[in-house]
């Protein structure tokens, strides 16, 4: 335990009157909103020592590209995130809150947008500046002293779940974005099948670093009360979290189901199967996934992806 931990109450409603979610873990739920969150939470320094050079360096799970290695496949996400970004805004100033190794904001230049990245991490920060050449700063946002409405579009992608006070960072992504302009978010999804099945082996729970789980209630409440009105909301299938969440200490029917879930998004490949096996039902896996394609917007997929305007 760390000694430095700090004690919270619900960001969201403020209330102070917690039930834990999960034995033996500091996470918790609010019994008046349902927001999800670790209390005690890892000190500044704890923290801190997570975003090391090995943050980036080296894989999250055994047989998984590290974050530095995956830069191409990063790279074409991310493209295709800007261009859904793009539809409701046209390229202008652009802010990275979490940049990371500067990939969205090395794309987003390419795709004519004036982008900046904020990132905590030192290490991060400077092989964006000095490799990629990518304007990403050292930097928490509300250190970077932006002047009022001076960003077209604003971006965070996987980093609310990290920051102390989530309630503060978008009220402040709000400050600096002009009127209309849209802001960008994705967040783990903690109604997801995979989390309902998996326990505390969710691939996402995470507590020494996530210290907020957000669902599509209380994400959507969240940016309503910080100034945001949500235009386009949906969920993401996440393979490395299922495969993870199957490998995890799971009953064998919650792995069957699983095993479904996945089948309905077209991804078996993580089972234990021969070759032949495998093609055989991935084949059969790519048709189920096809015949329930109508129905895919019922499925509680992993990851929320989130485009809101400022009101």
């Amino acid at each position: 335990m760390d000694p430095a931990a700090v004690c919270v109450a619900c960001n969201l409603c403020g209330g102070d009157d917690p039930e834990a979610v999960y034995e033996g873990l500091p996470v918790v739920s609010c019994r008046r909103c349902g927001l999800i969150y670790v209390t005690p939470q890892p000190s500044a320094e704890a923290l801190s020592r997570l975003y090391s050079e090995d943050y980036f360096t080296k894989p999250v799970s055994e047989g998984e590209p590290a974050y530095i290695e995956n830069q191409a496949g990063l790279e074409l996400f991310f493209d295709g995130r800007l261009r859904r970004l793009e539809r409701l805004v046209r390229p202008g100033r652009l802010l990275e809150i979490g940049a990371g190794l500067g990939y969205l904001v090395r794309v987003a230049a390419r795709r004519g947008w004036e982008a900046i990245g904020l990132e905590v991490s030192e290490f991060a920060a400077n092989y964006a500046r000095h490799t990629l050449g990518a304007d990403v700063r050292a930097q928490r946002l509300e250190e970077a002293g932006f002047g009022e409405a001076c960003f077209d579009a604003v971006v965070m992608r996987d980093v609310l779940e990290h920051v102390r006070d989530p309630r503060a960072v978008l009220a402040e992504a709000r400050r600096v974005l002009r009127p209309g302009g849209v802001l960008s978010l994705s967040v783990p999804s903690f109604a997801c099948v995979a989390r309902r099945l998996a326990g505390p082996a969710w691939r996402h729970l995470r507590p020494e670093q996530h210290l907020f789980q957000f669902t599509p209630e209380t994400l959507r409440r969240l940016l309503s009360e910080t100034g945001f009105e949500l235009r386009e909301a949906e969920s993401r299938y996440d393979s490395p979290s299922t495969r993870q969440a199957y490998a995890g200490p799971t009953s064998a029917a919650a792995r069957r189901r699983l095993a479904w879930y996945a089948a309905l998004r077209g991804d078996i490949v993580f089972l234990p199967l021969g070759t032949h096996s495998r093609r055989v039902l991935r084949a059969a896996a790519i048709l189920l996934s096809v015949l329930a394609f109508p129905f895919r917007s019922r499925l509680a997929d992993d990851i929320l992806e989130v485009l809101a305007a400022r009101g």
